[in-house]
């Protein structure tokens, strides 16, 4: 996954990539977040300002290629939940992995 199209560049190996969670995912918001969850769970990209126009397109790729994605209206303090995670990475697996992010 790559982004050029503004800075900063970067790029992203798909293999690195455990998850991706959509922030600020609204009816009527014209932007989104993106922040990409790595498997070592310590590190993660966060993208600002997506336009709306996009999401469905990015599911669907994420989907096409089997990386976990979800979404939500509030933005996460990531630094904090994969301290959680790694914290207890048996209950995270547990618990239902990611599935405390699809909410009902």
């Amino acid at each position: 996954m790559i982004a050029i199209s503004e800075f900063p560049f970067f790029v992203v190996d798909l293999d690195d990539i455990e998850a991706v969670h959509f922030e600020r995912v609204s009816f009527g918001i014209k932007n989104f977040d993106m922040a990409i969850i790595f498997k070592d769970f310590q590190t993660f990209k966060h993208i600002n300002s997506i336009p709306r126009e996009s999401l469905d397109l990015i599911k669907s790729y994420l989907n096409e290629i089997g990386i976990i994605f979800s979404e939500g209206v509030v933005p996460m303090n990531w630094n904090a939940v994969l301290s959680q995670i790694r914290e207890d990475f048996e209950a995270f697996l547990d618990e239902g992995a990611w599935k405390f992010l699809q909410g009902d």
